[in-house]
């Protein structure tokens, strides 16, 4: 049986590694520590180097869930996140990745200067892009789905499947246009 001074230790570790939230109550009333994320890290590294786009996603989104509320969660997030919106992944996954910046957005404090922007801005690429402005999933904490949506950053201008049908109409306009002044000039026969 582990001594008081040994969980100390072993909270301690485990709030290093950033797995367990910090409480305020007794840590040895705390609930067991968490596996170290270290291994889901590393094989999510191992599979990205691998070209596994798919399966390094897969690896954070365990780490991300065997450490909820924590910076290591937050970590794993927005690299999911990038990872499902690079142009260079194969299996991009717009709405995957604009989920995970969302998840990351509704998670993070508001104290987080530096993944915030990073967050916000992966999330409006991907709406930008085509994703479906949708609130975060996995968040048990959030108040409301239309809540977290409203705390999402917005575009400020179209989408590019938008801006895309747009132009298209106006070509097919332009076109059916020009059809009509050809048909006037045609010299009557």
């Amino acid at each position: 049986m582990m001594s008081t001074r040994s969980w100390r230790w072993v909270i301690v570790l485990s709030w290093s590694l950033g797995c367990l939230p910090r409480s305020t109550s007794d840590p040895i009333q705390s609930a067991p520590p968490t596996p170290a994320p270290a291994p889901g890290l590393e094989r999510a590294e191992r599979a990205l180097d691998r070209g596994h786009a798919s399966e390094a996603i897969a690896e954070l989104l365990l780490v991300a869930g065997r450490c909820p509320a924590t910076a290591t969660e937050r970590h794993a997030l927005l690299t999911a996140a990038a990872i499902a919106l690079d142009p260079s992944n194969d299996s991009r996954q717009l709405d995957l990745g604009a989920s995970l910046a969302a998840r990351y957005l509704a998670t993070v404090p508001s104290s987080d200067a530096a993944g915030r922007p990073l967050a916000q801005a992966l999330y409006l690429l991907a709406v930008e892009l085509g994703a479906e402005p949708s609130p975060p999933t996995g968040c048990s904490n959030l108040v409301s789905d239309s809540a977290a949506v409203a705390a999402l950053p917005h575009m400020g201008a179209p989408s590019v499947p938008d801006r895309i049908k747009s132009l298209e109409r106006e070509l097919t306009r332009l076109r059916e246009e020009l059809q009509r002044i050809r048909k006037t000039l045609e010299p009557s026969k």
